[in-house]
């Protein structure tokens, strides 16, 4: 045999055995690459479902948070209590006396026109009760405040409408759970 014959058989079992490692090697990194895709998968899965999770649990507190501030606000509602004043036929004044406790709120809504005079005054031993005036349409922004001006308004309406005379305590005794008596009057002339 001569030598070539031996190389040609060589480079042939040379050439399989490439092949075959080439293919090995094509093999290893698919399977390589599986195994990424895989676990990419899996951790995507993980985060989202902890996305998820977390999505719920914000929602959750939300919802809590909105009940929370729906109850907080129908409490104060609740402890305004209104009460619209009447004159007698052929009157120009109403006086009203009683009290209130802890944080307890009265609201006395008096109809006023534009131009009349308008008196309101109040009573109370309680050194810490006291009322607010405010125009027709506001809940809040008084026109008297009687905690800085003192238990007496004196004034001519600025508009037609609905008045309010808010009675109120101040809220160091209020949370104290204090009562105080009082007696209010109003004249509209």
């Amino acid at each position: 045999m001569k030598r070539n014959d031996y190389l040609i058989p060589m480079a042939l079992l040379l050439a399989i055995s490439l092949t075959s490692c080439k293919q090995d090697t094509k093999d290893k990194i698919n399977q390589a690459q599986e195994a990424v895709v895989e676990e990419t998968k899996e951790a995507a899965k993980t985060v989202g479902d902890a996305a998820e999770k977390a999505g719920e649990a914000v929602g959750e507190a939300a919802e809590k948070a909105g009940e929370a501030v729906g109850d907080a606000a129908e409490a104060v509602k609740d402890e305004i209590k209104k009460v619209r004043i009447q004159f007698d036929s052929g009157a120009n004044s109403k006086t009203i006396e009683s009290s209130i406790s802890g944080r307890e709120t009265v609201d006395y809504v008096l109809n006023g026109q534009e131009g009349q005079y308008m008196n309101i005054s109040m009573a109370t031993q309680h050194g810490a009760t006291y009322f607010n005036v405010m125009e027709p349409g506001e809940a809040y922004v008084a026109i008297y405040n009687g905690s800085t001006s003192g238990n007496q308004f004196e004034g001519t309406a600025a508009k037609s409408g609905d008045y309010t005379i808010r009675v109120y305590m101040m809220r160091s005794a209020a949370r104290r759970g204090e009562t105080a008596d009082y007696r209010l009057e109003m004249i509209v002339e």
